[in-house]
């Protein structure tokens, strides 16, 4: 007798086929597919370095798509400056920005499109002229999504609170060109091994010692008129007691009349051979010579300094 092996056959590629169908995934979909964001706002891409310039730094902004489609449609988008966060932001966070002055940049725009097909609005710029922006302040400027005539606003990435902590700026160390003077010599000469020119020879692990007395001062002075913009204390090998405490940069053009430049109170160096830098506030003016007044030391009989280095911003 004949078998007809068809009928087995095609009863397996039956339930083949409806297995087959049966484990077909769907499509694949993100919780964040077609909501609206702003990019900048995630992780640390709104905090910005800026470079010291004239001309002002461009900062793009805009908003994106989420998922893994695209847009269907044209998605007009809409961003409002939200200067009054910065308040709630430093409360919650017990940080000291400051709002961005309005005259440290200008924007493109508060209102873009999400191209249809397309997944990123045509961006903004945000510019910002660091020159006119004061050293050693920290600045922000929150900017929010406020609408998308499409999709949702994801509310977790919907303000991006642009952050400016610090303004780089090339240095020059002028120590060298200048002429050192001090009030008060180590006891065995500017030619022992503590001597003044210690102070200034660029080695850290030489220092310049004397007999504390108050008022007690060092200089430098240059053969022209340049401006400082920072300087830099370095402390000596032993006994944070000898360490300067309380001290007022001063600059002068004659060696008679003296301005205050930079004036600091209660410093401290927690560590040996720790390098302090410090920045000369507001726009300064250029001397040919500028002194240190030691207004106080860390209490001991003796003052002690490893280094001083002056440096002018290019």
């Amino acid at each position: 007798m004949k078998r007809n092996i068809f009928f087995p056959f095609a009863a397996l590629f039956v339930c083949l086929c409806a297995a087959v169908s049966c484990n077909k995934p769907n499509d694949v979909k993100l919780e964040n597919e077609g909501s609206v964001y702003m990019p900048q706002a995630a992780g640390t891409r709104s905090v910005i370095d800026l470079q010291l310039s004239t001309k002002p730094q461009e900062i793009a902004f805009g908003a994106a798509y989420g998922g893994l489609e695209y847009s269907k449609q044209e998605n007009a988008v809409t961003f409002k400056l939200d200067t009054a966060l910065v308040a709630a932001y430093n409360a919650k966070n017990g940080t000291s920005y400051r709002v961005l002055p309005d005259s440290v940049y200008t924007i493109s725009g508060l209102s873009s499109v999400i191209p249809s097909g397309g997944t990123s609005s045509n961006p903004l710029l945000l510019n910002v002229a660091s020159s006119r922006m004061r050293f050693g302040v920290r600045y922000m400027l929150p900017i929010t999504l406020v609408s998308a005539s499409s999709g949702a606003i994801n509310p977790q990435l919907q303000t991006t609170y642009f952050r400016f902590d610090t303004i780089l700026r090339k240095s020059v160390d002028i120590t060298a060109q200048g002429t050192l003077t001090v009030s008060n010599e180590n006891g065995g000469g500017s030619g022992a091994g503590e001597g003044s020119p210690k102070l200034v020879d660029g080695d850290i692990n030489t220092k310049y010692l004397y007999n504390y007395v108050a008022d007690s001062w060092f200089e430098l002075k240059f053969p022209t008129a340049t401006v400082v913009g920072a300087y830099t204390f370095t402390s000596a090998n032993d006994a944070a007691s000898r360490d300067p405490k309380n001290w007022t940069l001063k600059g002068s053009n004659d060696g008679i009349n003296w301005t205050d430049i930079d004036t600091r109170v209660d410093e401290t160096f927690v560590s040996r051979f720790q390098t302090k830098r410090y920045e000369i506030a507001g726009t300064p003016a250029a001397y040919t010579q500028y002194r240190v007044y030691v207004n106080a030391n860390a209490g001991s009989s003796l003052f002690q300094m490893a280094e001083w280095r002056l440096f002018r911003y290019e």
